[in-house]
């Protein structure tokens, strides 16, 4: 959290604020051993047979793709030079719809903006923080043009070899997805209810004059009750 002050408050026996971090639990749940998953699979090729990268990755993204419909895209990013030696430097799988259903599609780097700023992908967030942290990260909200065309959070870890940084795993999850799970529950809470990632980011709000992917200030976060979602990056916010 990046405000913490008198009027955050932790969980008691608020029925719905329950619910609701329960809600959020379950829509997250499953986030750490996914990108386990994908680490795993990414340092054993990179370890023993760098040349089967992209297949290993693929076989767990497309999995986790056609598996849990939250998931809007999994896969690694990696400039490590023994990486990109043998690989494409983006390994990522998207949801694409087609006659109707979801289909997990590898991503292209050149028909995205990774195609243009690669050479600086060292200071994007979702890459650069679990670099220089070494720690699992989540990113967002933002507007992710590159993979869901949509507001999205991206759940990255960093994938390290013998101590050494060699790129990020991570998946993808859009605001809808947790909008649809925790809504309601806003709605009982307070009418102007806001859900903040990071402390301060505005992720959903049903006060119209905060849109999604604003970041409140100080004054504002402090016309409001912040209680803390235990276990995530997210709290809740509610106007005195």
């Amino acid at each position: 959290m990046k405000h913490r002050g008198k009027n955050v408050r932790t969980i008691d026996e608020n029925s719905a604020l329950t619910r609701l971090a329960a809600s959020i639990s379950a829509w997250q749940k499953d986030v750490p051993e996914t990108i386990d998953r994908l680490a795993a699979s990414a340092i054993e090729a990179i370890t023993s047979e760098p040349r089967t990268l992209e297949r290993r990755i693929e076989v767990v993204a497309t999995e986790v793709l056609t598996l849990a419909d939250r998931f809007a895209g999994a896969g690694i990013v990696s400039v490590h030079p023994s990486v990109v030696a043998r690989s494409r430097s983006l390994l990522w799988w998207v949801s694409r719809e087609n006659d109707g259903r979801s289909e997990p599609t590898p991503l292209d780097a050149d028909l995205t903006e990774l195609g243009t700023y690669q050479s600086g992908l060292e200071e994007i967030e979702w890459y650069r923080v679990p670099s220089a942290t070494g720690r699992s990260h989540m990113t967002g909200p933002f507007v992710d043009y590159m993979c869901t065309d949509q507001f999205a959070f991206t759940f990255t870890s960093p994938l390290v070899v013998s101590g050494e940084f060699f790129g990020v795993a991570g998946i993808d999850m859009t605001v809808q997805s947790l909008e649809r799970s925790v809504e309601s529950i806003l709605e009982e809470l307070n009418e102007n209810a806001i859900l903040l990632a990071n402390g301060d980011l505005v992720a959903i709000s049903l006060d119209p004059q905060y849109a999604t992917g604003s970041k409140l200030k100080p004054h504002q976060l402090e016309q409001c009750v912040i209680t803390e979602m235990a276990g995530t990056s997210l709290s809740v916010a509610l106007p005195h």
